[in-house]
């Protein structure tokens, strides 16, 4: 039964990737966009009819998402949405013609590596039962099959409201005030243009709390609807539109492969991080430390991306051609 969920995750993150490149088709031909000017930027938006199927594929993937993790922990989930950046690549280099360096590629086989540790540190772990073999509860349960130790909380406990808006507060506030101060930031035309690792990171912190309330909204399936079960999906309603306005932004200004790559490892190892914490969702017994090395190993992966691209060549500058 669990291989049905893991299956959707992994097409979860296939179906965002391919709405990306709706995404990064429809930024090449609308007007410089900034975070700064909101209204503009959500009318070129919302005008762009490449951009609305792009945002409705995104949106999908979201959904099918939200419905992988009625069946996953966030552990077991963790590997299934990292290999979804196999098909990354493929959109980006054979299909969009991009180009990766040597140390981007590098980057790759680190996060590579992660989800390896990951997909075994999830083996042996504790999985949810999905609610129609709960009689309507979630149930979090080991791989033998045995009610788990987090059963109940781990699944399905309310989280106090105080604690989910000071989650959702500082996930808001922190990435839109790095990238409104960022775009400040961006002068001079003999600058050395950015490969796009702060835009990516800012989208990959505003996508992983969308992707909180996501498993909070799945977890609260089949209980009692309370106030902050209705919080889920306000705040949801609130940070997609969010992440998908610096996303496109990013992607106008950057590489696919660079937004994608550092955006996903971002968003994904903010949610294991956070929502193992905010559900109370144990790891698997005795997999601490490999899970340890694997979380390493993503923000290792992240942080090695390069920040600039490459400078030309004084071969190429001194080709330019001359004024007769």
């Amino acid at each position: 039964m669990q291989a049905q969920y893991q299956a959707l995750a992994v097409l979860s993150t296939g179906i965002y990737f391919t709405g990306l490149t709706f995404l990064k088709i429809a930024a090449s031909g609308m007007p410089p966009l900034a975070g700064d000017r909101p209204v503009h930027l959500a009318r070129t938006l919302l005008t762009d009819r490449t951009w609305l199927a792009g945002g409705t594929v995104v949106a999908v993937g979201a959904c099918v998402q939200a419905a992988s993790l009625t069946g996953l922990t966030l552990v077991a989930a963790q590997p299934m949405f990292l290999a979804g950046v196999g098909l990354l690549i493929v959109l980006a280099v054979p299909v969009m013609g991009e180009r990766l360096t040597l140390r981007e590629w590098g980057c790759v086989v680190v996060l590579a590596a992660a989800t390896a540790l990951f997909a075994d540190a999830a083996a042996g772990g504790p999985r949810i039962a999905p609610p129609e073999a709960a009689g309507g509860a979630t149930v979090l349960t080991s791989a033998a099959g045995a009610p788990g130790a987090g059963a109940g909380p781990g699944a399905g406990a309310a989280v106090p409201p105080w604690l989910l808006g000071s989650v959702a507060a500082l996930s808001l506030l922190v990435p839109c005030a790095a990238f409104l101060a960022a775009d400040l930031k961006r002068k001079g035309a003999h600058a050395r243009p950015l490969t796009g690792v702060a835009l990516a990171i800012d989208v990959g912190l505003l996508t992983g709390t969308a992707e909180l309330m996501l498993k909070g909204a799945a977890a609260r399936l089949g209980h009692p609807l309370t106030p902050v079960a209705y919080a889920y999906p306000a705040l949801f309603a609130v940070t997609a539109p969010l992440a998908l306005g610096q996303l496109q932004i990013a992607l106008q200004r950057c590489r696919l492969v660079v937004v994608g790559l550092v955006a996903t490892a971002t968003a994904k190892t903010y949610l294991l991080l956070v929502g193992t914490l905010l559900f109370r969702e144990p790891w698997p017994d005795g997999a601490s430390t490999e899970l340890a090395v694997a979380l390493a190993l993503s923000v290792l992966g992240i942080a090695a991306v390069p920040h600039h691209e490459r400078r030309p060549s004084p071969a190429r500058l001194h080709r330019a051609p001359t004024a007769r």
